[in-house]
């Protein structure tokens, strides 16, 4: 049996007012430091991982939107239009103007967040109308993917979204194998 008069005195634990043992200053300061230290190493990593769900969240909404389109145009008849403005990071849904009856239809606009950037590859040989002086009905000055009443998307419209979150991490937004809808895949980057 150990004595208490042969334990150090900074060594003994005194009761507490009610009789319980209580932590020191120190035991207190300890955990602190420690949890403080586990924290700093795991920020970084919860930061990349919240970056990583905005880029995910902003191409699954524009996918959702895409489909929605298209379910629009099938049910109500009438060509939707899904137009992206790269400029202003933004995207929306709209009837197109000549189904709409003047008043616009219902239209839907999203803004993509702040740390995001959405881009619209160039279409090379992009179809144009016979006459040459429309868009097949597409918004002028932004490109748009256009979901006609019979369900298929038509071939003058964007072919890829891009979205981009700074220089780390990319996702394009692209037609299915049998281009019958739209699918998310990363980007790869070539070179």
């Amino acid at each position: 049996m150990i004595r208490l008069s042969r334990v150090p005195r900074c060594l003994r634990l005194r009761p507490s007012a009610g009789g319980r043992r209580a932590f020191t200053l120190v035991e207190l300061i300890v955990v602190m430091v420690l949890l403080l230290t586990v924290a700093s190493m795991v920020m970084p990593r919860m930061a990349a991982f919240f970056r990583g769900r905005a880029l995910s969240q902003e191409a699954q909404r524009v996918l959702s939107l895409i489909n929605y389109g298209r379910s629009r145009a099938v049910a109500e008849g009438v060509p939707v239009i899904l137009w992206v403005d790269p400029a202003r990071s933004m995207y929306g849904l709209e009837v197109q103007e000549s189904h709409s009856g003047g008043d616009g239809g219902r239209r839907i606009v999203h803004s993509a967040e702040p740390s995001l950037r959405l881009e619209i590859p160039v279409v090379v040989d992009a179809p144009v109308s016979e006459q040459e002086d429309e868009r097949l009905g597409l918004p002028e000055n932004l490109a748009a993917i256009r979901c006609n009443p019979d369900g298929f998307f038509d071939e003058g419209g964007a072919q890829r979204i891009v979205i981009r979150q700074g220089d780390e991490a990319a996702l394009e937004i692209v037609p299915t194998f049998n281009r019958l809808g739209f699918e998310i895949r990363p980007l790869i980057r070539n070179g």
